[in-house]
């Protein structure tokens, strides 16, 4: 799969496919900050897209293409956030309220 941005300007980039494809192809320490809205893990109307928060691996993935001081904003749900969290701080980020 070639990267390609769904959205791009002067001030910043939008990708919008399957979080590890485009992940592994974007190189070490290159990302400012991480916006994302994950599936918070609530089964959504029965969807299986929904029935867990992102894995350590997805987490560790971002790690990985942010560079030093880089910020990681995720969304979750209020009956899941902690799933999330600790998934987020196992792989190695640094969790700060």
């Amino acid at each position: 799969m070639k990267l390609e941005p769904s959205f791009m300007d002067d001030s910043g980039t939008i990708y919008s496919n399957d979080n590890m494809e485009v992940l592994r192809q974007i190189p070490d320490n290159s990302i400012d900050s991480i916006i994302t809205d994950p599936p918070y893990g609530l089964s959504f109307m029965g969807k299986k897209w929904d029935y867990d928060v992102p894995s350590v691996e997805v987490w560790k993935e971002c790690l990985r293409v942010a560079k030093p001081g880089a910020i990681l904003l995720s969304f979750a749900g209020t009956r899941t956030y902690h799933r999330m969290a600790v998934n987020i701080e196992d792989a190695g980020w640094e969790i700060q309220g």
